[in-house]
């Protein structure tokens, strides 16, 4: 069974942020959704590499698929 990450991308009337619902600490924005879906799978790809094996949050470590999700 794969996991499913949860991505809400919310809208400020300067930019476009996200917010994981089920993984601490992922954080990306962009000035389009298109920017923003990319810098949260950059910061994805960072915690997967950066962080020491038992900081990185447990859904990141197997297979997931992300399902995102719009709060504007």
């Amino acid at each position: 069974m794969m996991n499913e990450l949860i991505i809400k991308i919310c809208k400020s009337k300067d930019h476009f942020g996200v917010t994981a619902d089920n993984c601490e600490g992922l954080y990306a924005a962009g000035d389009t959704i298109v920017e923003c879906k990319k810098d949260v799978l950059t910061a994805i790809k960072l915690i997967k590499t950066e962080l020491p094996d038992d900081s990185c949050p447990e859904i990141l470590k197997g297979q997931y698929e992300i399902e995102w999700q719009y709060d504007f």
